[in-house]
């Protein structure tokens, strides 16, 4: 039989040592939730990619992409294999989060248009398309991007310490109150629901559809 060279001996372990750290460093989640019962969903994440897509469904089904925090100079991520969603229904309220803080999240989430929606996040962006439903958001630092059913909505308040706060394509009464640094926007409609978005750093934009 013939000997492995040192260089081929080489490659074959860092090729199975890359592959073995990809496979931990990297974790998808897929869970699915019925809401028979439930009022509100809540989620308190970190630091994330939300994109949150409301739907007429009966089921909060959720994709969650991990990533272990780079070391090594950038080399290989931290496991991630131990890291699970944790989940809690608590009165009417279906409650998720990820406990671990120091991973990338990636979220994916499709929302019952029956269910309000509160949405903690410490840094990161925001999507949500189709709010027809009470929205309670607070993002410490990042982007916020919401649209909304303007029929189905009462008031809005957007509130960023350093920032901008900005409607686009509402067809009732907008008020600005921007300051030096802050911003504020409010929108008066005449819908069943209130949403109210708090950034401490960035931009919200919320459009009318």
């Amino acid at each position: 039989m013939k000997k492995l060279t040192a260089p081929l001996v080489l490659l074959v372990v860092l090729t199975a040592y890359v592959t073995n750290v990809h496979a931990a460093s990297t974790k998808m989640i897929t869970e699915s939730f019925d809401t028979t019962g439930l009022e509100r969903l809540e989620l308190n994440i970190s630091i994330a990619e939300l994109d949150i897509e409301i739907y007429e469904g009966d089921t909060v089904d959720v994709e969650i992409l991990l990533e272990g925090e780079r070391r090594f100079f950038g080399f290989s991520r931290e496991d991630v294999d131990d890291i699970d969603l944790a989940q809690d229904v608590m009165g009417s309220a279906l409650y998720l989060t990820i406990e671990d803080r120091d991973i990338e999240q990636h979220w994916l989430v499709r929302v019952p248009a029956k269910l309000a929606l509160e949405v903690e996040l410490g840094v990161g962006e925001v999507s949500v398309e189709g709010v027809r439903n009470a929205l309670d958001m607070e993002v410490g630092v990042g982007e916020v991007r919401v649209s909304v059913f303007e029929e189905a909505i009462n008031e809005i308040w957007l509130d960023v310490g350093v920032g901008d706060a900005i409607f686009r394509g509402m067809n009732e009464r907008v008020d600005n109150e921007r300051s030096f640094i802050s911003d504020g926007a409010r929108y008066f409609g005449q819908g069943e629901h209130n949403i109210r978005i708090d950034l401490g750093v960035g931009e919200v934009r919320v459009r009318g559809e």
